[in-house]
């Protein structure tokens, strides 16, 4: 073999002994990107809120007519209701919708100048309120919003009820008010008006030419005290 070609591989066995020290420590495993995380589950800001609660209400109370029978409104007291509120949280970042299923015995009617119109009667009915609220500190704002459903349980008028007469009321039920949170115990002081999509009366109940259409109007003031039933957040 020529010298040569023995120095040519020498050569090669000393290259390969040389790149076989380097370090090759640019080449290792990339940083855990992820082990910096904090993967500890977040403590939730917001809850679901259950209440039971009683309120009491002042009730102005009057009809919408056509034909006008000079009717005027009367202040009814005795207004008491019993609900049960939800507040629930929407995709776990909005806490400001609720809802509210109650019932209720309360008063309502109308006086009028024309002899034989105007009464009182005793109802029960079911609200069933969306309830929107804005917290703040210890407070809350209010809205309210949802359909009722009613019947009328008696009356004042001389004679009862006749077979011209609806009981079956149902309508519409919008306010606002404010809260005050003292848990366990909320307080809700409200303002609302009922509006009535269902007569009083069938059309003739008075004349078979002269119909009318007379629809139950409530403004109506309520005090609310209501009791968390979940546990303190």
């Amino acid at each position: 073999m020529k010298f040569h070609h023995i120095l040519f591989f020498l050569g090669i066995l000393l290259q390969g002994t040389l790149l076989g020290a380097q370090d090759y420590s640019f080449m290792s495993d990339p940083p855990d990107d992820f082990q910096y995380l904090d993967t500890t589950p977040q403590k939730r800001k917001f809850f679901n809120e259950h209440m039971i609660g009683v309120k009491y209400g002042v009730n102005i109370s009057n009809v919408r007519s056509t034909p006008k029978i000079k009717q005027s409104s009367i202040l009814t007291y005795n207004n008491i209701t019993v609900n049960y509120t939800f507040y629930h949280v929407l995709w776990d970042r909005m806490a400001n919708f609720g809802l509210q299923i109650g019932a209720k015995y309360g008063c309502e009617g109308y006086e009028s100048e024309y002899g034989g119109y105007g009464e009182t009667c005793k109802i029960v009915e079911v609200p069933m309120l969306s309830q929107f609220h804005i917290n703040f500190s210890s407070f809350r704002l209010l809205v309210d919003v949802g359909p009722y459903y009613g019947y009328r349980l008696s009356t004042d008028r001389e004679g009862g009820f006749d077979k011209y007469d609806q009981r079956h009321d149902y309508g519409i039920i919008a306010g606002a008010g404010f809260a005050v949170v003292l848990r366990p115990i909320e307080l809700h002081l409200e303002a609302c008006y009922k509006f009535a999509l269902a007569s009083m009366y069938h059309a003739n109940k008075y004349s078979d030419l002269y119909w009318l259409y007379c629809y139950p109007s409530n403004i109506m003031f309520t005090l609310g005290i209501n009791l968390h039933l979940d546990r303190k957040h």
